[in-house]
């Protein structure tokens, strides 16, 4: 019986393998000839089962704030999975006629709250680029909120609230969330509300640092402390952060060195109140390999079943361009048995598969976990463009079967 069980498991992995393989769809086109420009993925699911996918509408060119202005962050909602898209929403209208904040508003990190359903964005915001950003003229903080599951929002410049939670650390002159996806704790409840935890990027010699909030982004506090450095030389950039089957916090960052090729983990364990030693993930057969290619994608951890014998695991999953340079995005991931394989931030140097999502120049990307326990895929990828630089915004919605082959299937949440 044990032997027809295990047949029979594998023939289902192989027949949703199969039937699961999603086309591409394309939410954000960049139009060259206009100079119109979309950029930075992020997406969420709202509690009707809708989804919301966010980018920024960058207009004359595809640079970043500081180098553009009047750039927007706009959303389009799907009611159907990801097979077709509404009309364009204006999220944060960027208006260069005005320097200060209102200037530009891009990067947009996102989460629906699981109770309320209300939605949050963190952004960068102004004119101040990230490289020339200085405590007297600093690049700014947006925080945009939604009532109405993404048609109408409301936005404040929190750019003081967040810098002055490093008040004592004056080296913390340039900061930005990290865009994509917000990390909602499944755990912790201390608040109004389930935690939240989002990496920031700081300047160069600070690193990447982490920041979680109590009542669902009105106030952040530092994770481990404004003094905490969670990466160290090679310095930490852009990161994403997952909470850990134990509570714990798992950190993977892109590192400002772009030699290192490869991912840079921690992992924030409450048991002592403090990050760990930093471990690079980089070897070619088994890590988070990243040829000459320094670029953030998403991290995310899901309930799984593998096929083999049906045990549950969890499943690690890190998006990022495989290179040679920013192409190839690929999904990375890694099977999380028991505690043994996440209690050190070094269990994430080694032992990753990876599916490879297109073969196209490809740069920044996002994913959540829907409903019945597919991923929704949103990265950047020049498609039909001629730029290498020309990004149009795609979905994809993969199964847990295609991603891994076929060796692990979805437990729906």
């Amino acid at each position: 019986m044990a032997r027809i069980r295990h047949i029979a498991l594998m023939l289902a992995a192989c027949m949703a393998f199969v039937l699961s393989s999603t086309a591409q769809t394309v939410v954000f086109d960049t139009d060259v000839a206009a100079c119109h420009y979309f950029r930075i993925p992020a997406i969420v699911q709202l509690l009707d089962g809708r989804l919301l996918a966010i980018g920024d509408d960058r207009h004359g060119s595809d640079y970043d704030i500081g180098g553009n202005h009047g750039i927007d962050i706009v959303g389009r909602l799907s009611d159907d999975g990801g097979k077709t898209w509404g009309d364009v929403i204006m999220i944060a209208d960027g208006d260069e006629r005005h320097p200060g904040f209102h200037d530009s508003h891009g990067d947009a990190a996102a989460v629906v709250d699981r109770e309320t359903g209300r939605v949050l964005i963190m952004c960068a915001s102004g004119r101040q680029g990230f490289l020339n950003s200085s405590l007297q003229e600093p690049l700014r903080v947006g925080r945009y909120l939604s009532d109405d599951d993404g048609k109408t929002w409301t936005g404040d410049d929190v750019t003081g609230d967040i810098y002055g939670i490093f008040d004592g650390c004056p080296e913390v002159n340039a900061l930005f969330f990290s865009s994509g996806r917000i990390c909602q704790s499944s755990r912790i409840r201390q608040g109004s509300h389930y935690r939240l935890y989002s990496a920031v990027d700081g300047p160069m010699g600070t690193g990447c640092l982490v920041l979680y909030s109590d009542d669902f982004g009105l106030s952040w506090q530092a994770l481990g402390g404004p003094s905490a450095r969670p990466t160290t030389a090679p310095w930490g950039d852009e990161a994403k952060v997952e909470e850990l089957p134990d509570g714990n916090v798992l950190l993977s960052c892109r590192s400002k060195q772009t030699g290192t090729s490869g991912r840079l983990f921690n992992i924030y364990d409450y048991a002592t109140g403090s990050w760990g030693e930093m471990a690079v993930s980089n070897d070619p057969e088994s890590g988070t390999c990243s040829e000459d290619c320094s670029c953030n994608g998403e991290l995310l951890i899901v309930p799984a079943q593998r096929t083999s014998d049906g045990r549950r695991v969890h499943l690690a999953l890190q998006s990022v361009p495989r290179g040679k340079g920013r192409q190839r995005v690929s999904i990375y991931y890694k099977a999380l048995l028991d505690g043994n394989d996440y209690d050190e931030p070094s269990d994430f140097s080694w032992g990753w598969q990876r599916y490879q999502v297109t073969g196209n120049y490809s740069a920044y990307s996002t994913m959540i976990a829907v409903t019945g326990g597919d991923i929704a895929f949103l990265h950047e990828d020049c498609n039909d463009n001629q730029s290498t630089s020309a990004y149009d915004l795609l979905f994809q919605r993969l199964s847990i079967q295609t991603i891994t082959g076929g060796r692990y299937t979805a437990i729906k949440p």
